[in-house]
């Protein structure tokens, strides 16, 4: 296409480019610009010095991480926990949306979306305090049910390492299965209706037309949000492992996001924050190319 035939291109739908303009803005402002200051991972900070004043350090501060004793178990801790919500959590949603799609009552239906969306907009201080005041070891309703049916000991549910993974991984789903299952179920409004009445007369039930029509439809979805997942596997929440991991935990609850934010802000170590934030950065870029690459090669669907 030349430029005078994508210009007219432009043109013809300037109202659909206009509707994408405080998008692009935003991504602009937030994204890009932001990028100027990644050469703090490569100097030797000083606020009086700025960006362009500051000495250069070269690769000091990621030499610094990684001789760092207890860099390994982050980077492992990171993996690990963002794995397991990758694994768990990705499939999850679609389930929901799966079933709420066969659910025929409306009622019923709009009221399961609404409690499942609503934790979404809880914050994770709120969301913390509620785990601690249900799940504490005495006094909680948790701990008072199990002994009503015959538990002798409370279960120290929280700083308990036997319980971490649990705690994390169940929170994190409640918070997110109702808002992340929003963009299926409108992929599956999206199906031809069509399809279920050819697959009815063809003699498939329930559950053949789910796996025939519907989990087909929302394929390419699920793919290309599979993709963007991938690029969080070095980022396995800030505010939620900050506040839920403890001394009791931190051999298998320290990650990245943390470190950061704890080098950073309270050691007052920028070009070190920076100098992490960037690996997680490159780490994820290249998972989200390399993740791209497979599912292109696979099921022909990807961003790029």
């Amino acid at each position: 296409m030349n430029q005078s035939a994508l210009w007219k291109r432009i043109l013809r739908h300037k109202l659909f480019y206009l509707f994408m303009l405080p998008g692009i803005v935003w991504f602009f402002l937030f994204s890009y610009v932001p990028l100027y200051g990644v050469q703090v991972a490569f100097r030797d900070f000083m606020f009086s010095g700025g960006f362009t004043g500051s000495p250069w350090a070269g690769l000091k501060y990621f030499r610094q991480f990684f001789d760092y004793y207890q860099s390994y178990e982050i980077i492992r801790n990171t993996i690990v926990i963002s794995l397991m919500k990758l694994l768990i959590g990705f499939s999850l949603p679609i389930i929901l949306a799966v079933l709420l799609n066969e659910v025929r009552n409306v009622k019923f239906k709009k009221t399961v979306q609404t409690l499942s969306y609503l934790p979404h907009f809880v914050s994770w201080i709120v969301v913390v305090t509620l785990m601690q005041r249900l799940l504490t070891p005495y006094g909680g309703p948790v701990n008072d049910l199990l002994a009503a049916m015959g538990m002798q000991e409370p279960i120290q549910f929280l700083n308990n390492t036997s319980w971490f993974y649990q705690i994390i991984i169940g929170s994190e789903i409640w918070k997110s299965i109702g808002w992340n299952s929003i963009i299926y179920m409108a992929a599956i409004a999206g199906i031809d209706q069509q399809q279920y009445e050819a697959a009815k007369i063809d003699g498939a039930n329930r559950f053949r037309q789910i796996w025939h029509v519907t989990l087909p439809g929302i394929r390419n979805i699920a793919v290309i949000l599979f993709i963007l997942s991938a690029g969080s596997l070095m980022s396995a929440g800030y505010e939620q492992l900050l506040l839920l991991n403890g001394p009791a935990t931190a051999a298998i609850g320290s990650v990245l996001d943390v470190h950061v934010i704890t080098s950073g802000i309270s050691g007052g170590r920028l070009s070190y924050a920076a100098a992490v934030g960037l690996f997680q950065s490159v780490i994820a870029f290249i998972l989200i190319l390399t993740v791209n690459r497979i599912a292109r090669k696979v099921s022909d669907v990807s961003l790029f």
